[in-house]
Parts: C-alpha cells; structure tokens; sequence
C-alpha cells in the first residue's frame, strides 16, 4: 500500500464532505442521521463507481449502522453481503505487531533490540531498533514503490520470496533515513517484524498470526492465505482505464505482502480484533500503554499519528488497507466503544483509497463531536 497515497486523498476529500449535521439525539443514531449517511454513501457509491461496499458501525449501547450495498460479482450482481470475505491488505500490520508485541511480553523479544540481532547484512543493522520498525521510523527505504506496484498489476500473480523483497529495499540503502529521525511509511518494516517473530519461534508468520491473534480472539472468519484463492462470493476490481471497464484482480498473490498484508478477514472479526488491539487484550498494560503512544508522521496533517502498528486518526485508532481489488477501514473509537469498519471491493493501479470517504462520512455524521479535521 502507498500510505502517501492515502494521505493525498484525505487532504482533497475532507474539504468536500460535508458536515452538516442535525444529531438532536445524543444517546443513539438517530432515523435523521441514519437516512443522511444512507444518502451519503449512495451517492458514494454513484459517483465513485463502486462495485460493492459493506459498512459496520456498531457501539457497545446497541447504536448500530450496518449496510452491504452494491454488488459482489459484476458478472452474476449477486449482492454484497456483510459476512463477504476480503483483502484487508496493511490492516495485516496491526495482526503482526500484536504477535511482536506477545513476543515482548512473554519477555521474548524487547523493543530496544537491534535489527542486526536477526539481520546482521541489512543497512544500518546495527542502529535501527524493533521499536523503529514498528513505529515506521526505521529509515529504510520501501520496496513497495511505483515501479513494484505496475509490475503487479500486469502480473497479480507474481511471486517474491521474501529476501527478494528485503533485496529491493537493500538496494535503495542510499536513500535510507537516519533511523528515529521522522515517521515514514514502509512495507519492509513490517516484513522485517515478521521474519523476526519466525526465527525466534521458528513458525512462519501466518502460523504466529493464527495461533497467537486469530484463534485467541476467536477470529473464525479470518486467516493467513496460502494460496492466491478468496473463498466466497467476493470479487475485487480495478479499473481499466484503456478499455473502460473492470479488470477481475479477486486471483492474486497476496504471499508477497506477507506479514506486512497478506491476511483475509471480514467485518464482524475486524471488528472484534480492532478493539482488542486498542485495548490490549493480548499484552500487559504496559505493552499496550507504549504501543499507542503516537508520533506525528512526515508529510501527514498533524491529527494522522502512528504507533506501534496501529494509526491514530483523530479521536479513531485502527489502520487502512488497500491491495488491487479491495480497500478497507478498522476503526475504534474509545470515547464511544465504537469501530467503524468498510470495505470497497475496489482498488485500481494508482493505489488511491476507495474506502476513505466513507469512514469520513461515517465519522462525520455520526460522531461529529469526535471529528476536527
């Protein structure tokens, strides 16, 4: 995922949503705020030209907005439903720092440990840290740039080892940052995390992630893939621009993000997990204190912060996702007990988020009290 992308789309979207909110119901959703957000995100829906779009917004006092719109196969309209699988891309890296942060509670593994411990050869080994890398402050420079992005789009299929993708980011050692020095974002961090949790329990990371995330929290709908299938129904798209119509990107290899974006979920587990991950429930309050200790990051509007593999958005702590076909949103907000999660079976070769405007909708109509931006 190019995260700069997300940001771009961000500062031209935020000035054309509106916030022209009537909540004269501050215990629940009112049927007024409910037929403005139904408005909202099917004109969302037009105008974006989007195939499919499934919305949770569900608060612990039994406030709840829940709708699957549009469709999951443009070829058959079966319609979308809320229990669709899907790609949740980079939402992968909030799983892989929760099996990080259990190797540091267990006492395993500490945040002050060097790279070169695990990497000896990697640039600047011996300086960056386990907390730069989960703070997206390594300084390593991404192999997941424009030119690796096209190369995938012409072949969905291709195959990277893990060391190739390492090798892609070594070769760039020239434009590497000074590690701790600014909040940039980069796959290869978290590809690094995960290759780190292999060698000190010798499992592969979708191993780790399933025995020590998903099935702990009881994530019966979501899994580490291992191959390039999507069960169900759920189909994801890109447009193509030179023949004017959908491209089906739903038979992908998801293996080459890895640690940093490989796993499938839906909303009911992601909804689930967002709060567990904010509260801690697979660490020491400790652990989760210093995990959601946000820094500003270069280039991003002073309210985007991030952690230890979770994003801080305003008042909303989660993280985003987007992979060719699909385009995802896993938010919690405390204050409330709230998640808001979205998923847009779209995606297109310029990586700009089709899911975003909905989660400022969302934010905006029903929590505007919690939206300053």
């Amino acid at each position: 995922m190019n995260f700069y992308s997300y940001l771009l789309l961000i500062a031209m979207s935020i000035a054309l949503i509106s916030c022209d909110n009537n909540n004269d119901d501050p215990t629940g959703f009112s049927q007024e705020l409910i037929d403005v957000l139904d408005a909202k995100i099917d004109s969302l829906m037009i105008h974006g030209s989007l195939p499919g779009l499934v919305i949770n917004v569900s608060a612990s006092d039994g406030r709840e907005y829940i709708r699957a719109k549009g469709v999951c196969n443009l070829e058959t309209s079966a319609p979308r439903t809320v229990t669709d699988p899907f790609r949740i891309a980079s939402i992968t890296k909030t799983f892989t720092a929760s099996v990080i942060h259990s190797l540091i509670n267990e006492g395993r593994l500490s945040t002050s440990d060097k790279l070169s411990t695990h990497f000896p050869d990697f640039p600047n080994a011996d300086i960056i840290t386990v907390r730069n890398l989960l703070r997206m402050r390594s300084g390593i420079a991404d192999y997941a740039d424009h030119a690796f992005l096209e190369l995938l789009y012409n072949d969905p299929l291709a195959v990277f080892t893990t060391q190739e993708l390492l090798q892609i980011s070594i070769d760039k050692a020239d434009q590497f940052y000074t590690p701790d020095s600014i909040t940039v974002y980069c796959n290869a961090n978290f590809t690094l995390l995960g290759e780190i949790a292999s060698q000190i329990e010798g499992k592969d990371i979708g191993t780790l992630i399933t025995e020590r995330v998903i099935e702990p929290l009881g994530l019966t709908n979501t899994i580490f893939p291992t191959n390039t299938n999507l069960s169900g129904n759920n189909h994801g798209y890109c447009w193509n621009d030179v023949n004017n119509e959908f491209d089906d990107f739903t038979v992908l290899n998801p293996l080459w993000a890895g640690a940093a974006g490989a796993v499938i979920s839906t909303v009911e587990d992601l909804g689930i997990f967002v709060k567990a991950l904010y509260n801690g429930e697979l660490m020491t309050s400790t652990v989760n204190t210093a995990k959601n200790e946000a820094l500003s990051m270069d280039g991003a509007p002073p309210f985007i912060k991030y952690g230890e593999g979770i994003l801080n958005f305003g008042s909303f702590w989660g993280h985003n996702g987007t992979i060719f076909g699909f385009s995802s949103e896993m938010w919690y907000l405390p204050e409330e007990d709230a998640i808001i999660i979205i998923d847009v079976n779209r995606l297109d070769e310029d990586d700009l988020s089709q899911s975003m405007n909905a989660f400022l909708m969302a934010s905006k109509t029903l929590f505007p009290e919690y939206v300053d931006w």
